[in-house]
């Protein structure tokens, strides 16, 4: 990408795992950044960056005013991947997607851009082998994906209001995720886990290809309504997955099979544990269901076509990456 005009930039969910990393990117590319924040005295990965915050929340829509205002694009990476109760992902990735929405077409009518952050998970897996479209039906297996495609709907409904593109990445990975991370943590340990019942696929996504395709979302002129998915132009097998996870880690380990049954009472234990505990579970019944579908891919071919996108981090480079930042940070 070639160097772009200056635009002033809200990023919601900038203090997370894919906000940080966008927000850094866009200071590099000479944007303006402003910063929704709930607490501004824990900006974690902002910590000592130079962007203007605003204290407000997108379950407060009266607090998204002074964030909406006098920014020419909004970027909604804000949302839960996680969440002890099902009604804790619809609160926030539907009606929070909504809210925003509805401030900026009340408050920022001139907005040149609203950039959904959503997921995969809003398609859902495919049905036969073969990569979901965007003109295929959605079919999302969980809660998680059900409150992101809800999400997608209401940035639909106001395309003819606001210039809305939708991107959704498949499994994200990349330096300071704590989701995937579990994966490495394991690994770290000597041991690997499969729900048995054959190998499953998957289109995985580092962490800076996806900040790469919402810049060219900001910066490439697109038409309202515009979805692309976002992910490594190719499918790992589980397998191919967990023998790069050992090679570039420099590890062996155990690999167990897990009966599904055993596995969802694994998720249904993990999630009576979280009832006792201030987080939620990574591991529960939901989860379960998306990890056995044998199916996570996409098709990249609209955003190749249209926005030039190329990922330049293959999985083996992604994973040494990942693994370097774990163990210099101190996190294995």
């Amino acid at each position: 990408m070639g160097q772009s005009l200056q635009k002033r930039v809200l990023v919601t969910g900038g203090t997370g795992f894919v906000g940080s990393h966008l927000v850094e990117r866009l200071f590099q590319r000479g944007h303006t950044v402003t910063c929704l924040v709930r607490d501004p005295d824990r900006l974690r990965w902002l910590t000592g960056v130079d962007v203007h915050l605003v204290k407000g929340d997108c379950s407060i829509p009266e607090s998204l005013i002074p964030a909406v205002q006098n920014v020419s694009v909004v970027i909604h990476a804000a949302g839960l991947t996680k969440a002890k109760r099902a009604r804790d992902y619809y609160e926030v990735n539907h009606i929070g997607t909504r809210n925003i929405i509805e401030a900026c077409v009340r408050h920022n009518p001139g907005i040149e851009k609203f950039i959904l952050i959503s997921s995969l998970a809003a398609a859902g897996p495919s049905r036969d082998g073969r990569p979901v479209t965007d003109s295929d039906a959605p079919r999302p297996v969980s809660d998680y994906g059900k409150s992101k495609l809800f999400g997608e709907n209401e940035a639909l409904g106001k395309k003819d209001r606001l210039p809305v593109v939708i991107l959704r990445p498949s499994a994200v990975y990349g330096p300071r995720d704590r989701d995937m991370f579990e994966l490495f943590r394991w690994a770290a340990r000597g041991l690997t886990l499969e729900i048995a019942g054959g190998d499953r696929y998957i289109s995985p996504c580092f962490v800076q290809d996806l900040v790469t395709a919402i810049l060219l979302a900001v910066e490439k002129k697109t038409e309202s309504g515009s979805m692309y998915f976002v992910a490594e132009n190719r499918a790992y097998s589980w397998s191919d997955f967990r023998q790069l996870l050992l090679t570039t880690g420099g590890l062996k380990a155990r690999n167990i099979k897990i009966p599904y049954a055993v596995a969802y009472l694994i998720g249904l234990f993990s999630e009576l544990g979280s009832l006792f505990t201030s987080r939620p579970t990574l591991t529960n019944r939901q989860k379960i269901n998306e990890a056995v579908q044998r199916y996570w891919t996409c098709d990249l071919g609209k955003i190749e076509k249209e926005l030039g996108f190329r990922p330049e981090f293959p999985l083996q480079k992604g994973l040494e990456i990942t693994w370097q930042w774990y163990r210099n940070n101190g996190w294995l």
